[in-house]
């Protein structure tokens, strides 16, 4: 039983790393955009301060979990 709760942990904390890498290669997309454009506007500045939220979510989570990126994912 143990064991296999161990497992779904690992499991779990790989996905969240992964996960983590997605958002932030969608989140330095977005910024190389909006940093391109001349006059972005309210909802694409809305957009970005949600994608960036959902990063630092998802960053205190690996945070509190004990985890970091290095795992072999």
């Amino acid at each position: 039983m143990l064991f296999q709760k161990k497992k779904i942990q690992q499991t779990e904390n790989e996905r969240l790393v992964h996960k983590i890498q997605m958002v932030k290669h969608d989140l330095d997309k977005y910024q190389r955009i909006v940093d391109r454009s001349i006059e972005p506007s309210l909802d694409v500045q809305t957009e970005l301060k949600r994608k960036r939220a959902k990063y630092m979510f998802l960053l205190k989570e690996a945070r509190y979990r004990r985890i970091n990126g290095y795992h072999n994912v």
